[in-house]
C-alpha cells in the first residue's frame, strides 16, 4: 500500500513538472512573438496618407512596367510619383526629413552610395549628361525612402506580405502571358515612349512580365525564388514553403528563355536547401522527388506541345551549356544563334583594355557604345550589345564609378553576412543567397532597368536589421 501511494505521488510529481515545463515553454514562446512583436513594430503606422503612399510605392515598383507613367519630357512612373508624393510630405512634415535624414546615415550602404552619386555628379557635368546623375540619384533615393518607410511606416512582415502577393500574381501572370503569346503589359500599359519589343528564340515567345526584357523579369524571378522558400513566423530556411508558388516561379524561369537565369536558379535553389535545418532538408528531398515525377509525367504528357517544347528547349539549351553538346537541335534551337550569343561574351573583358576609354571619365548614359576586336584566326568580332553589368559601369562611370558600385554591393554583402553570423535567422540567409545570386547573374548581362527590384529586397533586410536592439547601431 505505501508503495502504491509513493508510486501515486511520484506520478503527481512527475505531472506538475510536465506542466511547468509545458507553461515555461509555453510563456517563453509568448515571450518571444512579444520579442518579434516589439521589433517590428512601426512609430508611424498610424499615419495613413504615409503608410499608403508607401504601399503604392512597394507595389507598383515591382508590378508595375517602366513603360507605364506620363511623359512630359521626363517619365513620371508610378515609381516616381511616388517620389514625389513621398517628397510632399516631408516638406509639409519637416521632422520627417531629420529623421529619415538619420536613417540613411545609419547604413553602412551610405557612403559607397555617396561616393558613387559623387562619381555621377562629376561625370554628368563634365559630360552634359543630365541623366548620367539623375538615374542614379533617382534611384538611390527609392533605395533609401523603401528603408525608411518599411522600418517605421509599412513593418518587415507587412512588406513581407505585398513581395509574396505580387510574387503570386506575376507568377500566374506568367503562365496567361506565355499562353497569350505576348505581352500583355505592353499591349495594354504602354503609355510613354519606349524600345520595349517581344522577344522569340527558336520561334517561341519568350515572357517578360512588367520587366522590359525577358533577361530582366528571370532578374526578378532568382528574388522571388528565395522569397517563396522562407518561413517567416519560424524564421527559418524551408525550400517547400510555398510548394505552390516555387512550381509556377520555376515555369515562369524555363519561359523566359534564359540559360543564365536558369542556371543560377538551379543553384540558388541548391543553396538555399543546404541552408534549411536537417528536418526540412528531408523534406524537401521529398518535395524535390515529387517535383521531378511531375515534370517527368508533364513532359511525357504534353512533350509534343508547344509549352512541352520550349521545356524541353531549355533544359537541353542548358546542358548543351554546360557539356558543349547539342541536343538542343532536336527541339528547334538556333545553334549559330546561340554559338554567337556566347562568343562574343567572351569579348566584353576586353573592353577594359580599349585605350580611347578615359579610366577616370566614362562616356555617361547618352551615349551608345560600339567596339570590334580582331579574333585570333582574323575574324572580326563587333560588340554592340554589353550583356554585362560591370562592364556598362566602367564604359558609363569608367574605375571610380566600378569600384564605388562594388564597394556598394560588398558593404551590403557585408552587413547582412554580419548578421547571418550574429543572429543565425533564416530571414537573413534568404535575403543574403537572393542579393548574392542577382549580383552574380549581372556578369551575364546588364541590369536591364531591374536594380529596383533588388533595392527592395536589401531594403527589407536594413529595415529588420534596425529594428532589432541589438542592431541599431551596426547596420
Amino acid at each position: 500500500m505505501q508503495n502504491r501511494k509513493k508510486q501515486k505521488e511520484r506520478g503527481k510529481q512527475k505531472d506538475q513538472k510536465k506542466q511547468e515545463e509545458q507553461g515555461r515553454q509555453k510563456m517563453s514562446q509568448e515571450a518571444e512573438v512579444e520579442r518579434q512583436l516589439q521589433t517590428e513594430r512601426t512609430e508611424l503606422n498610424n499615419l495613413k496618407i504615409l503608410f499608403w503612399v508607401n504601399v503604392f510605392m512597394l507595389a507598383t515598383g515591382i508590378l508595375m512596367p517602366q513603360y507605364f507613367g506620363i511623359h512630359i519630357g521626363w517619365d513620371i512612373t508610378c515609381l516616381r510619383f511616388s517620389n514625389i508624393l513621398l517628397c510632399l510630405y516631408a516638406l509639409v512634415n519637416p521632422r520627417i526629413i531629420t529623421h529619415f535624414w538619420n536613417t540613411v546615415l545609419r547604413c553602412t550602404a551610405f557612403l559607397p552610395a555617396a561616393c558613387y552619386l559623387f562619381v555621377a555628379l562629376y561625370t554628368m557635368v563634365l559630360r552634359a549628361d543630365i541623366n548620367a546623375f539623375m538615374l542614379v540619384f533617382l534611384e538611390f533615393l527609392t533605395f533609401f525612402m523603401l528603408i525608411y518607410g518599411i522600418r517605421y511606416v509599412l513593418g518587415c512582415r507587412r512588406a513581407f506580405q505585398i513581395i509574396l502577393f505580387c510574387a503570386y500574381f506575376l507568377g500566374i501572370y506568367g503562365l496567361v502571358e506565355f499562353a497569350a503569346g505576348h505581352s500583355l503589359y505592353l499591349q495594354f500599359l504602354r503609355t510613354v515612349p519606349t524600345n520595349v519589343v517581344n522577344q522569340y528564340r527558336s520561334g517561341h515567345y519568350r515572357i517578360m512580365g512588367p520587366c522590359g526584357h525577358p533577361l530582366g523579369y528571370g532578374l526578378l524571378l532568382l528574388l522571388f525564388l528565395a522569397v517563396a522558400c522562407l518561413d517567416y513566423e519560424k524564421d527559418i530556411v524551408y525550400l517547400f514553403k510555398r510548394p505552390f508558388l516555387l512550381g509556377l516561379l520555376i515555369l515562369n524561369v524555363f519561359l523566359t528563355g534564359s540559360r543564365s537565369t536558369l542556371g543560377i536558379a538551379a543553384l540558388e535553389i541548391l543553396v538555399l536547401f543546404l541552408l534549411s535545418g536537417k528536418a526540412e532538408k528531408c523534406k524537401s528531398l521529398l518535395g524535390m522527388a515529387a517535383m521531378a515525377a511531375l515534370l517527368g509525367i508533364f513532359l511525357l504528357l504534353f512533350h509534343r506541345t508547344s509549352i512541352g517544347q520550349y521545356v524541353l528547349l531549355q533544359i537541353t539549351m542548358l546542358i548543351d551549356q554546360i557539356f558543349d553538346t547539342e541536343f538542343s537541335l532536336a527541339y528547334g534551337a538556333d545553334m549559330e544563334l546561340l554559338k554567337n550569343s556566347e562568343g562574343y561574351r567572351e569579348y566584353l573583358p576586353r573592353i577594359f583594355t580599349l585605350d580611347y576609354l578615359n579610366p577616370l571619365v566614362g562616356r555617361g548614359v547618352k551615349r551608345s557604345f560600339g567596339a570590334e576586336f580582331v579574333t585570333e584566326s582574323g575574324a572580326i568580332v563587333y560588340i554592340k550589345s554589353i550583356d554585362n553589368y560591370y562592364v556598362q559601369q566602367y564604359i558609363k562611370y569608367a574605375y571610380p564609378g566600378l569600384v564605388s558600385y562594388c564597394l556598394f554591393i560588398l558593404a551590403v554583402i557585408g552587413t547582412m553576412l554580419h548578421y547571418v553570423r550574429r543572429e543565425k535567422s533564416g530571414i537573413y540567409r534568404v535575403l543574403l543567397v537572393a542579393v548574392c545570386c542577382y549580383f552574380f547573374n549581372l556578369w551575364y548581362l546588364d541590369a536591364l532597368q531591374t536594380l529596383k527590384f533588388v533595392y527592395i529586397i536589401i531594403a527589407l533586410f536594413y529595415a529588420r536589421a534596425m529594428g532589432s536592439d541589438n542592431g541599431r547601431k551596426e547596420c
